[in-house]
């Protein structure tokens, strides 16, 4: 029932009750709010358990979060391989996600897996959903109704990007040393060098989202290009959707790529201001919280807001 009073969330870093949505910092919730035909939807792999315990802390707190920003959107995890801990599927189901054994293909290192595993997951239920967002497991923060700032006609992606206080936003480039080497390996030197020229943006391969049938689109355009001599290469799978938005394969989709806003934001640096006091993130350059963010400050162990 709506008469239900949502309690803030509170942990030892936030206390949502402090985070600013009001007046014009609530403008972005003007479609459906989260609900059951909504799908948050992870796929992960974990090739030993020491991975998984690097990163449990921070992947349970992201799931508290979520628990709390998006209560009533359906969230699946497709997990490849074995659980990497005895009472894994309790502990996701303790933070309201579904776990789905999945058969791992030796071929495919896991984070090129998950695509196909998502893929197929959609194709199977499509049907029940009309909102999908395909998110990082540790990583991805919801801190409100990050659905209800988009519809079922969109399609997202992202650039990696940050913002200074003044409200000037940066973004990272094919030029990085590490993405040129991935590009050069997954795709060919010429198109590396071409994209490291041309300082050409990032796109992530950690969030995609939109309605489900753009979503699985996507994933089949994607998907379809996957050339299976290369697919073990670490990077590959942003390699290739960098070379397969920019060489126009996704054309037909009406893409938006999300830089650095309220609504969303891959925040490799400090795009946020961390207020100790009262707990809470506020925007740089406005004074409206954060809606969703991947990544808040790539620093260990949860993040580092200083």
């Amino acid at each position: 029932t709506m008469s239900e009073i949502k309690i803030p969330y509170k942990d030892e870093l936030f206390d949502l009750s402090h985070f600013n949505y009001d007046g014009e910092c609530g403008k972005l919730f003007k479609y459906k709010p989260n609900n059951q035909r909504d799908l948050l939807i992870y796929g992960v792999y974990f090739s030993d358990k020491q991975t998984w315990f690097k990163q449990k802390q921070t992947t349970m707190k992201a799931l508290s979060l979520n628990q709390h920003g998006i209560p009533n959107a359906k969230k699946v995890l497709m997990l490849g391989g074995q659980v990497p801990e005895v009472n894994f599927t309790s502990l996701m189901k303790s933070k309201g996600v579904d776990v789905i054994p999945v058969k791992v293909d030796s071929l495919y290192n896991g984070a090129v897996l998950r695509y196909f595993v998502i893929q197929k997951y959609l194709e199977e239920n499509k049907e029940k959903y009309d909102r999908v967002f395909v998110a990082d497991l540790r990583d991805v923060f919801f801190f409100e109704d990050g659905f209800s700032t988009f519809s079922d006609k969109q399609l997202y992606l992202s650039n990696e990007c940050s913002r200074t206080n003044k409200g000037d936003i940066k973004c990272a480039s094919l030029a990085l040393k590490i993405t040129k080497i991935w590009m050069q390996k997954s795709i060919n030197k010429e198109v590396a060098e071409l994209y490291a020229a041309n300082k050409t943006k990032i796109i992530n391969s950690g969030t995609i989202f939109g309605g489900t049938e753009h979503v699985l689109r996507l994933l089949q355009i994607f998907t379809s290009h996957f050339n299976y001599q290369r697919v073990n290469i670490w990077g590959y799978d942003q390699s290739l959707l960098n070379y397969l938005y920019y060489s126009g394969q996704f054309n037909s989709l009406n893409i938006t790529i999300a830089n650095c806003d309220q609504m969303f934001c891959f925040d490799m640096r400090n795009g946020c201001y961390y207020n100790k006091k009262e707990k809470s993130l506020i925007m740089r350059g406005s004074n409206c919280s954060p809606i969703i963010r991947h990544k808040i400050v790539s620093k260990n162990p949860y993040f580092d807001l200083s």
